[in-house]
C-alpha cells in the first residue's frame, strides 16, 4: 500500500510557507497597484470637476443658495371704441385625474371608472373616449382639459363622482390647476380683426391673426423673475443686491370698431352672401376725413372661443386686408381723376361709342392684337358720352380712351399715389400688398386695361382707400383700426396722417359730381334709386372677372364690389361692399347694390349721416 506520509514532511512544510509569502507579497503589490490606479482616478476626476466642468459644478453649489422664479404677465385686452371688451384673459382651470400607487385606492378607483368618464365628459362636453383613453392602467397624473371655466369646475367638484366627497382630492379624482384663458366675450364680433390666442404645436400660446397675431409681443407683456440668496439651512438672505424684475403687462389696444355697427353690418353681410349664393362677402366702413374704420367684417365668419372648430384656414382670413383682386369698374373715377388733373382732357370732355367695342389694334397696334376688342357691359353702342355718362353706364371702350388721352407716366405715378402698388400697413397680421406692374414694363394694353380695374389689383381697403381720397376733396388719409395703445408705463394715441394728395379739391369735387349721377340717374336699379333719394350719395359698380393663376379669367366668376361716400359734398363716412362669386347675378348692381344699401339704412342714424332738405 502506498504510504501518505510524505505530505506531511518538513520539506513539504517549508515549501508551503514560501509559496505563502510570496502569495502575501503578491497581494501587497496588488493592492499598492490598485491603490495607485484609483489614485490616478481621483486625481483626474477631480481635475476635471475642478477645471474643465467648474462652472457646472459651480451653478450646482450656487442653486443650493439660490432660487430663481419667472412671474407671469397680465395680458393686455383688446376694446372696442366704447369699451366693450373684444377680448380679455379670465382665470381658468385646468382640469387633471389624479391617482395615487395605493392598491387598494386604485382598485376602487377603476370599479367606478366607467362612471367616472361618462360624468366628466358629459360636464366637459367632450365624448367619452377623449376621456376614456387617458385613463390607462398605470396612469398617476393625467390632464382631462385645459382652461375650463369657473363654472365648469364648480359643476366637477359638486357632481360628487364617486358618492364621497372626499375622494374629489389630488390622489384621488380629480385636481385642478389655476390657470389663464383668452375669453373673447363677444363671440363672433369683429373675429377676423381681433384674430385669436392659440396653442400651436408644442402646446404653447401664440397669436394668430389679425390683433392678436401681428401684436402678439406687446399684448403679452413680459415675464418677470425672481432671485433668492439662501443661507446653508435654506433661508432667504435679504441683501441689496436682491432685485427681482418685476413682469411688465401686456398692452391693451383700443380699437376704432364701433360694436353697434359691427354688430348690424355682419348680420346682414351674412344675409346677403348667403342670399346670392357668394363664396364669401367683405364689409368696410370708414370716415375719409381721417381713415378711422368704423367697421370691418366678413363672412363666413368664426368664433374666437372655439377656433379649433373650423376646418379650413382660408375662413381665419380676414378678406378685407388680404385678398388682392382685380377691382374693375371701380377703378374709372380714379382714371378720370387723374385724366382731369392732368388737363389731359377738362370737365366736358365726350366720347363717342357707336360701336360698343374699341378695336384693340386700332389704337395700339400690336399685331398680337389683331380681332381683340373691349366690350361695353351689355354689347350695346353707348353713342355720345359725357364723363358722368362714362361713370353711370360703366362704359370700358370710353374709358379706355381717357387713359390713353394721359402720358404714361403721370398716369403710373398718380396711381401709385391712389395708393395702387402700396402698402398701407393697418397692423393686421395677414395683411396683403396691391399689384401694379413695374412701369419698364406698361404697355398701352395695361394703360387700357388699367383704366376700368383689371390688369391692376389691390386688396378691399386698399380700394376703399383710394376712392376715399375724392371723397376727402383729394386727401388720402391713413386708414387705421387701432386708436390707442397703453399699458401702466404709457399711453400711444392714434393720430390722423396724411398720406398722399394726387388730386386739388377741384378734381375732387368734379368728379364726386359725376359719381352721384351713379345713384341718380340710373347707374343702379330705379329700386335702389328710390330707396336712397333722401340722402346725396356719390358712388361706383364693379363687376371684375377673375384671374386665373395660369393666366386669362373664368368664364362663369365674378367679383362685385359697390363703393358709395355721403353726404356727397361733404362726407362723413365711405362704405365698400364686395361679394365673390355671386350665383343669383354676375352683376354689381343687382348683387352688392342692394347689400350696401342694406346697411346703409341701418346705420344711417347711428352715423348721424344727415337727410337731404
Amino acid at each position: 500500500m502506498t504510504s501518505l506520509s510524505h505530505l506531511h514532511s518538513p520539506k513539504y512544510k517549508k515549501n508551503s510557507s514560501e509559496t505563502g509569502a510570496l502569495v502575501q507579497r503578491n497581494n501587497y503589490k496588488l493592492v499598492a497597484i490598485l491603490l495607485t490606479i484609483f489614485g490616478v482616478i481621483i486625481l483626474i476626476q477631480a481635475f476635471r470637476w475642478q477645471v474643465l466642468e467648474s462652472d457646472k459644478f459651480a451653478n450646482i453649489a450656487q442653486q443650493q443658495y439660490t432660487n430663481t422664479g419667472k412671474q407671469t404677465a397680465q395680458r393686455g385686452r383688446v376694446l372696442a371704441e366704447d369699451g366693450t371688451i373684444l377680448a380679455v384673459d379670465q382665470p381658468a382651470w385646468n382640469v387633471y385625474a389624479s391617482l395615487s400607487t395605493d392598491e387598494r385606492e386604485r382598485e376602487l378607483f377603476f370599479s367606478k371608472k366607467d362612471l367616472f368618464v361618462s360624468t366628466v365628459a358629459s360636464i366637459l362636453a367632450v365624448e367619452t373616449d377623449t376621456i376614456k383613453e387617458k385613463l390607462t392602467d398605470d396612469f398617476v397624473y393625467v390632464n382631462l382639459a385645459k382652461e375650463v371655466s369657473n363654472e365648469t369646475k364648480i359643476a366637477l367638484e359638486s357632481a360628487n363622482i364617486f358618492g364621497d366627497e372626499k375622494v374629489n382630492r389630488a390622489g384621488f379624482g380629480l385636481y385642478f390647476e389655476r390657470a389663464l384663458k383668452r375669453v373673447y366675450p363677444n363671440g363672433e364680433l369683429a373675429s377676423h380683426v381681433i384674430g385669436f390666442i392659440g396653442k400651436n404645436s408644442e402646446g404653447k400660446d401664440v397669436g394668430q391673426y389679425g390683433i392678436e397675431g401681428f401684436y402678439f409681443g406687446d399684448i403679452t407683456g413680459k415675464e418677470g423673475h425672481t432671485y433668492e440668496e439662501k443661507d446653508s439651512l435654506g433661508n432667504t438672505i435679504l441683501t441689496a443686491e436682491y432685485e427681482p424684475i418685476l413682469p411688465r403687462s401686456g398692452k391693451d389696444f383700443t380699437l376704432t370698431i364701433v360694436p353697434s355697427i359691427q354688430n348690424k353690418v355682419e348680420s346682414i353681410l351674412k344675409t346677403h352672401v348667403e342670399k346670392t349664393g357668394s363664396r364669401s362677402g367683405t364689409a368696410i366702413i370708414m370716415d375719409p376725413k381721417t381713415g378711422k374704420i368704423i367697421s370691418m367684417a366678413n363672412y363666413p365668419t368664426y368664433n374666437p372661443n372655439e377656433y379649433w372648430r373650423v376646418s379650413d384656414p382660408w375662413v381665419f382670413k380676414n378678406l378685407a386686408v388680404a385678398d388682392v383682386y382685380e377691382y374693375g369698374s371701380v377703378q374709372k373715377p380714379i382714371t378720370i381723376s387723374i385724366a382731369l388733373e392732368s388737363n389731359s382732357i377738362d370737365k366736358d370732355y365726350k366720347c363717342n361709342d357707336p360701336t360698343g367695342y374699341l378695336d384693340l389694334y386700332e389704337v395700339t397696334k400690336y399685331a398680337d392684337l389683331k380681332g381683340r376688342k373691349i366690350y361695353t357691359w351689355n354689347r350695346r353702342p353707348g353713342g355720345n358720352q359725357s364723363l358722368a355718362d362714362i361713370l353711370k353706364n360703366s362704359n370700358n371702350p370710353c374709358i379706355a380712351r381717357v387713359a390713353l388721352e394721359i402720358k404714361p407716366q403721370y398716369f403710373y405715378d398718380k396711381l401709385k399715389e391712389f395708393g395702387i402698388g402700396s402698402f398701407i400697413g393697418i397692423g393686421l397680421q395677414e395683411e396683403s400688398n396691391s399689384y401694379l406692374k413695374p412701369f419698364n414694363e406698361w404697355t398701352r394694353l395695361d394703360i387700357i386695361t388699367a383704366s376700368y380695374g383689371q390688369g391692376i389689383s389691390a386688396t378691399p381697403l386698399q380700394v376703399l382707400s383710394a376712392i376715399s381720397t375724392i371723397a376727402n376733396k383729394g386727401v388720402r388719409m391713413r386708414p387705421y383700426i387701432i386708436s390707442k395703445i397703453s399699458n401702466d408705463e404709457e399711453e400711444i394715441m392714434y393720430e390722423p396722417q396724411i398720406l398722399s394728395q394726387p388730386i386739388s379739391e377741384q378734381t375732387a369735387q368734379a368728379v364726386t359730381e359725376m359719381m352721384t349721377h351713379v345713384i341718380e340717374d340710373g347707374g343702379i336699379s330705379p329700386t335702389y334709386v328710390k330707396k336712397l333719394k333722401n340722402y346725396y350719395i356719390a358712388g361706383k359698380t364693379g363687376t371684375a372677372e377673375v384671374a386665373k393663376k395660369e393666366g386669362g379669367y373664368e368664364e362663369d366668376k365674378t367679383i362685385t364690389t359697390f363703393i358709395g361716400f355721403t353726404p356727397a359734398d361733404d362726407a362723413k363716412m365711405i362704405m365698400l361692399v364686395r361679394l365673390e362669386h355671386p350665383q343669383t347675378d354676375e352683376l354689381a348692381a343687382a348683387t352688392v347694390v342692394p347689400l350696401w344699401t342694406d346697411i346703409f339704412l341701418s346705420i344711417a342714424n347711428d352715423l348721424e349721416i344727415p337727410k337731404r332738405n
